[in-house]
């Protein structure tokens, strides 16, 4: 159960309840904020009873884990699309594009998917810094094996290397939020300049 979830559905019906409080988890945190998250609320807004909830779940943590789950899997499709369109006319060559790659994927689905960023809940208040350093861990390691199979060169200690840029694209984009709903262009702009200048320190600019 280390992911939080106590058990999985297996018949149809399980599987909606259980997409069901996902749903309604994501909707909550993005009205109210980690804070007023509870699941008793989470299972009255999905229409089940608390027992269902806790049948698949740890409580809270849990809810909160197989959501950011869900949303990096979306990332990761999206991701993966892009780089199957760029692969003629603009190919991703470096570190430095798949990061930019990335970074504008997540600022897309952050404008479309409800609570997009409980992936590293930068934007709804104090949490479990363990439950986001595993989240951005999980963001690391997938977004590395995009990386390797898209034939770029391994990184030189690749899971301090995108945490780190993980992290500050993530306070970018929150700031950027922070005084316009859209995000501040000016600040965005400058998340992906700094992802560049970012990998050219590190691996250089080829």
């Amino acid at each position: 159960m280390a992911d939080g979830v106590r058990r999985r559905p297996a018949q149809r019906r399980s599987a909606e309840h259980f997409e069901r409080l996902l749903d309604a988890c994501a909707e909550l945190l993005a009205e109210h904020g980690f804070e007023a998250l509870t699941t008793r609320e989470v299972a009255r807004r999905a229409g089940v009873p608390i027992g269902t909830l806790y049948q698949f779940f740890d409580g809270k943590s849990g809810l909160l884990y197989e959501l950011a789950m869900r949303n990096l899997a979306i990332l990761d499709a999206r991701v993966r699309e892009r780089l199957a369109e760029r692969e003629g006319d603009r190919p991703v060559r470096t570190w430095a594009d798949a990061a930019v790659l990335v970074y504008e994927e997540s600022l897309a689905l952050r404008r479309t998917v409800t609570a997009f960023f409980v992936a590293d809940f930068r934007d709804t208040g104090a949490i479990d810094a363990g439950l986001v350093r595993r989240i951005d861990t999980e963001m690391a390691a997938r977004m590395y094996e995009l990386g390797t199979k898209a034939g770029l060169a391994p990184l030189p200690d690749h899971e301090r290397v995108l945490l780190v840029a993980i992290t500050a694209s993530d306070g970018l984009l929150r700031l950027a939020h922070q005084t316009a709903e859209d995000g501040d262009p000016a600040v965005i702009a400058l998340g992906a300049r700094l992802l560049r200048a970012y990998f050219a320190e590190i691996i250089g600019p080829k």
